[in-house]
């Protein structure tokens, strides 16, 4: 009984730790961004995301920050002082949905409310 009350909790702070550290947006992912338009982005391991539209050539990037369930983003369109935070709900390791927590910049808040990104396989 003894070794139960040790490793009940033991079990469960691991689990949290696990759960806590568990997902990751390094990769490459497939975007269907909150205003409708679709593309891709790409994160990296060094905190740094590029962004790409279907349909358009440009592309915008800049450096990402993730602290528990939110992900702060800085890009160029909108200046790279200019951090916008999201909080990220994750349906699986795999896929992931960000919603506006705050955002000055009002180009980068109708794209990033709302999107949900899946990562794409290879």
């Amino acid at each position: 009984m003894k070794k139960y009350v040790i490793a009940l909790p033991l079990g469960a702070a691991l689990l949290t730790a696990w759960i806590a550290v568990g997902h990751s947006f390094v990769g490459h992912w497939r975007v269907a961004y909150g205003n409708g338009v679709t593309g891709h982005a790409v994160f990296t391991s060094n905190g740094r995301v590029e962004a790409t539209f279907d349909g358009q050539t440009w592309k915008v990037g800049g450096p990402y920050k993730v602290e528990g369930n939110t992900v702060m983003i800085s890009d160029s369109s909108c200046g790279l002082g200019y951090w916008g935070k999201y909080r990220t709900t994750w349906y699986s390791d795999d896929s992931v949905k960000a919603v506006l927590v705050e955002d000055s910049c009002s180009g980068r808040k109708m794209n990033v409310d709302g999107s949900v990104l899946v990562r794409e396989k290879k």
